[in-house]
């Protein structure tokens, strides 16, 4: 379990209001994971949750994951493919290349060594 810091106990509670007293200990799994399986009903609640977040914390995820503090194989399999076209739409096609080229690398098992 890893740590929270205040920007992940932020972006946490608005993605799952109104059950936002549960993270008050500042420890969770990866953010999206923890949504995607324990918070939302289906892929639109994952989505309007998303919604929900300023460009600068979707930024924010999207930055982590590319770090490998968010954990992207984690997400539940159906939000996986909406947080990358919410990055995509939102943040930039770039952004979302990027993180759909290590998802995929993650999940094959590749890694372009060149």
């Amino acid at each position: 379990m890893k740590k929270l810091n205040r920007k992940d106990i932020h972006i946490l509670k608005k993605l799952i209001k109104p059950r936002a007293e549960e993270t008050e200990k500042g420890e969770a799994g990866s953010l999206l994971a923890s949504i995607s399986r324990y918070y939302i009903s289906d892929r639109d609640d994952f989505l309007s949750r998303l919604e929900k977040l300023s460009d600068k914390d979707l930024k924010y995820l999207a930055e982590r994951a590319m770090d490998g503090s968010e954990c992207l194989l984690c997400i539940a399999p159906q939000c996986a493919e909406i947080f990358l076209d919410a990055v995509e739409r939102r943040l930039s096609p770039e952004i979302a290349g990027r993180l759909r080229e290590l998802f995929e690398n993650v999940t094959t098992g590749y890694r372009d060594e060149g």
